[in-house]
């Protein structure tokens, strides 16, 4: 991993799901460092639900560019469900379940690592979500795997609302080994007035 990480001299990581079309996803691996696969689930005591992302990871081998397992709080609906997060983040031993899983997973499917993804995390939660990325990180370093996390854009470390209160930057930016900051929140805010062409 170490050696992948240093050879570069910019880390590039795309997302995509299992849906995306071969030409385009053709075109992206050139570009790409890591491509990360969006995205598996995982039920309260730890168990992953799984995704189809051959159509990903397979490409993607062929082309050097390794393969992330993107993990959310989906549920077995495939809805994003913060009460499915802190039912986790509550359970110590539903976390190790989830752990082992993820680490089955990406040894059986030949995969690089894993990118968190957790948003909407109660702020009650913050330190138990860390925890989980940093006891991550350590069992997957030590198999030779890379931990990564994706954030809320923050302005500052007491920014108020949902999306930004429950993610810890310097927690986090100890606990994983990359940071992925997901600017692209910053592009749901509707302007306050529209005048003709200008928005202020």
């Amino acid at each position: 991993m170490a050696e992948k990480l240093q050879q570069e001299t910019i880390l590039v990581n795309g997302y995509a799901y299992p849906s995306i079309s071969p030409e385009t996803l053709e075109a992206w691996l050139p570009d790409l460092t890591f491509v990360s696969t969006f995205s598996y689930g995982f039920t309260e005591d730890g168990q992953l639900i799984d995704l189809q992302d051959e159509t990903i990871t397979e490409p993607a081998r062929a082309a050097g560019v390794e393969a992330l397992m993107v993990l959310t709080p989906l549920d077995s609906q495939g809805v994003f469900n913060n009460q499915l997060a802190k039912a986790l983040l509550e359970n110590p031993e539903a976390q190790e379940q989830l752990i082992e899983n993820i680490l089955a997973n990406i040894r059986e499917k030949n995969m690089f690592g894993v990118d968190f993804d957790f948003e909407y995390v109660f702020e009650e939660n913050r330190d138990q979500y860390t925890e989980l990325v940093r006891e991550t990180r350590e069992r997957l370093n030590e198999a030779g795997y890379l931990v990564t996390v994706a954030l809320a854009p923050k302005t500052s470390a007491d920014q108020q609302g949902l999306l930004y209160q429950g993610h810890d930057y310097r927690g986090m930016g100890q606990a994983a080994n990359l940071v992925l900051l997901m600017t692209y929140e910053w592009g749901y805010t509707l302007p306050q007035q529209c005048s003709k062409s200008v928005c202020f």
